[in-house]
């Protein structure tokens, strides 16, 4: 067999070129593709310590703009990022947060991270002033349990590393707690005079002015309440607390309303009023001048000022203050009678007061699993399942507010219908009662009618007899001086206005009466119809025949005439039930 060895060779040779080239080229491609997560971590860290640089640049300077960079960093950096620069990014966020945009939620997730860093890298100073600024975000949730353990803690860690200020802010929130949660108020007291009576830098001042501030809470007397002010005006224009003179002026106005000086309730808000920088305090502001106004009868202002208030304050966590204007605006609105908005204002009332209570479980649910991802990061499993755990309790927590809101949106609709139900029931009774009044009022009139009625026919026999007398008498003086006294008699009954009168009085609610009956019988005479209205009320023969002068005998003959004319055989109670079927409308 022939074998061209030069091409065997040659076959050989680009067969091993190939394939060193095809590895040649999957080394590239390997090399290619573990550098590209390089690169790109490269270009994330230099992103991230960008952003960083970019933040503390603009920390002291522009707080807008340092924000803009800060949620940047927080986007960028990983959740288990432990470093001083992202617990300060942090804390510049919670304090943003808390502060300009005054979402407490969103305050309390990033101070806790801040916290959860500090104490990995031992930082005890660190970590006890930000308990300290976690115990003022749990009070403005009104979470005092977590509030009272937070200052506690603060307070332990200040006197460790020895720093005063971090103590007094301590004392601030301890003071809350005892005074609104543990009710101990001498304790709360002695908190409070250790922050207000001394104060060395700024900062601290702040802090005297806020401790001051919460004395308007205590049992003040006037000058008491004119000492505080007095020390918080100082402090306040020495350092330009414009926002926390708000606040002093606000409280001091309740204060000398429960005086009941009122010239002075409206000097403070009036000094309030042009220190105003933002929309919280704008919302306090007409938060308490609604509640001035609700006060003093000036319902309309008073609705228009509470519903600015919400308006305002709608921009935050401020969920506490708003339950309290709903419920001033249902009282306005139930005392006029507008019941609609006095149920829609309630209805707003508990979805406030549900939302801020769902709000504290939240945030709660949040610190458990950032502390479980902080702790338990490189254990995915575990972080896995712990997760699950957490959103199945967060999903029956939710689930029981929801039934709690709709028990407590049920008990007001049925507070609010019963109390309803109650004043219909007593203009019911009014009326009646005014219907009664009325009924009694026209019996008077008509027994008035019937007795000027009586005396008439009584003086017409008279004066028939008389006139009898003298016809037969030829003394001119004698019949003289009975004309006179016949005159005389007519003149003293001349008010009872005859027959015609007291007939229009009696039939004035028995109009119907008349008409059906003469619509049957139009040839009734006029006494026929006077004897028929008397049977028709009830009247026995004596005080018939009493009003109309006539014997009994007469008004018996006149009563079977009738029952003779109507048909009628048997007794009077036949009479009177035929002429009431004449009192009802007839088709």
């Amino acid at each position: 067999m022939y074998y061209n060895f030069a091409y065997i060779v040659n076959t050989m040779i680009l067969t091993r070129y190939n394939i060193f080239s095809i590895r040649r080229l999957a080394l590239a491609l390997l090399f290619a593709l573990l550098c590209v997560p390089i690169a790109a971590q490269t270009l994330g860290s230099k992103t991230l310590n960008r952003n960083i640089e970019k933040f503390q640049h603009y920390r002291t300077t522009d707080r807008e703009r340092a924000y803009e960079y800060a949620q940047m960093v927080i986007v960028d950096v990983d959740s288990t990022a432990v470093s001083e620069d992202v617990a300060m990014v942090c804390d510049f966020m919670s304090e943003y947060s808390e502060s300009r945009l005054h979402r407490y939620s969103e305050a309390l997730h990033y101070r806790q991270r801040a916290y959860a860093i500090y104490e990995q890298l031992g930082n005890e100073e660190c970590v006890a002033r930000t308990n300290a600024l976690l115990a003022r975000i749990y009070l403005r949730n009104n979470d005092y349990h977590n509030a009272f353990s937070s200052g506690i803690k603060a307070l332990e860690g200040a006197k460790i590393v020895g720093d005063s200020t971090t103590a007094r802010e301590a004392y601030l929130a301890l003071e809350q707690v005892d005074f609104y949660y543990h009710h101990d108020v001498q304790r709360a007291m002695d908190y409070n005079c250790r922050v207000a009576e001394s104060y060395s830098d700024r900062a601290q001042a702040h802090q005297s002015v806020r401790a001051l501030n919460n004395r308007f809470h205590y049992d003040l007397s006037p000058e008491g309440v004119n000492d505080v002010i007095a020390q918080c005006e100082e402090i306040c224009k020495e350092y330009g607390f414009d926002d926390l003179l708000v606040n002093v002026y606000l409280n001091a106005a309740m204060q000398e309303f429960m005086f009941e000086d009122f010239e002075a309730t409206e000097r403070y808000l009036a000094l309030a009023k042009p220190l105003i920088s933002n929309y919280k305090e704008e919302g306090y502001y007409y938060s308490a001048r609604g509640f001035y106004h609700l006060n003093m009868g000036n319902n309309a202002q008073a609705i228009n000022d509470l519903k600015h208030s919400i308006e305002l304050l709608g921009n935050g966590d401020f969920d506490t203050k708003n339950v309290h204007s709903y419920f001033l605006l249902q009282d306005i609105y139930y005392r006029e009678g507008r019941y609609r908005e006095a149920y829609d204002a309630l209805m707003a009332f508990a979805e406030t007061y549900t939302h801020q209570h769902n709000t504290q479980n939240i945030v709660e649910l949040s610190l458990l699993i950032n502390d479980m991802e902080l702790r338990h990061a490189e254990q995915e499993h575990q972080r896995r399942e712990q997760i699950h755990r957490q959103e199945m309790q967060h999903s029956r927590m939710v689930t029981r507010f929801y039934i709690l809101s709709v028990v407590v949106i049920l008990l007001i609709a049925v507070l609010l219908y019963s109390r309803y139900r109650l004043e219909r029931k007593h203009r019911d009774l009014q009326r009646a009662k005014a219907e009664q009044e009325l009924n009694y009022k026209n019996e008077i009139i008509k027994i008035q009618k019937l007795q000027q009625y009586q005396e008439q026919n009584n003086v017409d026999k008279i004066v028939e007899e008389l006139n009898a007398a003298i016809n037969n008498s030829d003394n001119r003086e004698m019949r003289a001086e009975v004309r006179r006294i016949i005159r005389q008699l007519r003149n003293d009954v001349s008010g009872g206005g005859g027959w015609a009168e007291v007939e229009k009085t009696l039939a004035g609610g028995n109009d119907i009466f008349y008409e059906n009956l003469l619509r049957e019988h139009p040839n009734l005479t006029k006494n026929e119809r006077k004897l028929c209205l008397f049977i028709h009320m009830k009247m026995s023969t004596k005080e018939i025949s009493n009003i109309t002068n006539q014997s009994l005998g007469s008004i018996n003959v006149a009563r079977s005439r009738l029952r003779q004319k109507f048909g009628l055989t048997g007794d009077d109670k036949s009479l009177i039930a035929y002429l009431d079927r004449f009192s009802g409308s007839q088709e």
